[in-house]
């Protein structure tokens, strides 16, 4: 082989090294994006988190009062009904009266249909639901920065050293992020590694 020849052949490696560094950097900053749009919906979904959290807890707290109130009312009503009868009409019809309204109160803590024990639980477990399920989105977010991160080392390394073979992992490696980050978006239960 000829000078001329190897000068040639040493001109087209340069360019095809060269070629694939910008393709590598390319990548890197496509990864970097992502990475940085997972990274905001992982903290959206972690505030999600802290704020059905608090809501739920807030709600059995609620629950917590509603059922002592609850059974004050029913030990008050059972003390009513043991004390003697008065032989007064007019205390009689009063303590009657006071015993109804001691279980009316016990039964609407219990059954009200916009504030009692019953609305306030089916309450708390909705926000136990949401806050699981935004769980789940922060995970598979999670998982879908991951995969960024390592296409990024990948893809880094790929510049460095001209393996194409990395830069393919890398490629992949960021499909598997879109990939996660969707499925993270719309199923959130299939993000989930």
């Amino acid at each position: 082989m000829s000078s001329l020849e190897s000068l040639e052949h040493h001109e087209h490696a340069a360019h095809a090294a060269e070629g694939g560094a910008k393709h590598a950097a390319l990548l890197v900053a496509i990864l970097a994006a992502l990475l940085a749009l997972t990274e905001v919906q992982v903290k959206h979904a972690e505030i999600r988190v802290d704020q059905d959290a608090i809501s739920a807890a807030d709600s059995w707290n609620q629950y917590q009062g509603k059922s002592v109130r609850e059974a004050v009312s029913k030990d008050l009503a059972g003390l009513a009904a043991t004390l003697d009868n008065p032989t007064d009409a007019a205390k009689a019809a009063s303590r009657a009266k006071l015993l109804a309204a001691y279980q009316s109160d016990a039964e609407r803590y219990e059954r009200d249909p916009k504030d009692g024990k019953q609305a306030i639980a089916g309450r708390a477990r909705g926000f136990e639901a949401d806050r699981d399920a935004t769980l789940e989105r922060a995970h598979g977010f999670d998982n879908a920065a991951a995969s960024f991160e390592i296409g990024i080392v990948l893809a880094t390394a790929s510049a460095i050293t001209s393996a194409r073979l990395l830069l393919v992992l890398a490629v992949l490696l960021g499909g598997a992020g879109i990939a996660l980050a969707i499925l993270a978006f719309l199923y959130p239960e299939w993000a989930v590694l």
